[in-house]
């Protein structure tokens, strides 16, 4: 398991570090489809914790770079199995910490619920979020894979139809990592409008996707 804790998302990163690449290390995309120029970082109070499946790193339809770059509290964990995830695993054992999962099944909570369940647990007790990055079979392998992760309580955002327009989604209301950052966190701080600029870049992709397939069929 690789554990990318606080990357460095400054201004200067948006060259590559290889004169040879051609790819940003910023955004992780093409430069010639860098979206750095869209990207404005938004200070967040819940944490968030994005476990990357491997085959989604440097994607050129994935979003978890993106917000990534876009927040301030922020940490990316690539692999598969998190259950020797040290890092990870200290997180879920602090006595500090309530960790939920992104996890939509029947058992979920609302976001309302797990405000309440927080409360129960004291009020110096600080919430962080686990998204899972991947499609939704090997999200659900991921999930499954670790009995830490498995015992998490489950919050689920409702009924949101996704915008996500350039991959394929199993369901209407699936939704990109980005779209699911910022629904999530707009929700759980009251502050929508702080988290504007997340949907803006997402817009940005799109679009950037959709020209690019224009294009080609012209």
């Amino acid at each position: 398991v690789m554990t990318q804790s606080r990357p460095d998302f400054s201004d200067n990163m948006k060259q590559p570090n290889d004169k040879e690449s051609r790819y940003c290390t910023r955004c992780t995309r093409a430069l010639k489809a860098c979206l750095c120029d869209y990207i404005q970082r938004v200070p967040n109070l819940a944490a968030l914790h994005i476990l990357q499946h491997p085959a989604e790193v440097g994607h050129p339809k994935g979003t978890a770079a993106l917000l990534a770059a876009s927040l301030t509290d922020v940490r990316i964990h690539v692999g598969e199995d998190f259950s020797d995830d040290e890092g990870l695993n200290a997180l879920l054992a602090d006595p500090a910490v309530q960790c939920y999962v992104l996890w939509p099944d029947e058992e979920a909570l609302t976001l309302i619920q797990a405000r309440e369940h927080l409360l129960r647990r004291g009020r110096t007790v600080r919430a962080h979020f686990i998204l899972l990055d991947g499609t939704w079979r090997k999200a659900y392998r991921m999930l499954h894979s670790s009995p830490a992760l498995l015992g998490l309580p489950r919050i689920t955002l409702g009924a949101i139809a996704g915008q996500y327009s350039i991959r394929k989604k199993p369901f209407e209301e699936a939704l990109s990592t980005l779209e699911a950052g910022y629904h999530l966190l707009s929700r759980w701080e009251g502050e929508p409008e702080r988290f504007a600029p997340l949907m803006t870049l997402f817009t940005h992709l799109n679009r950037q996707w959709h020209d690019f397939a224009q294009g080609r069929r012209r």
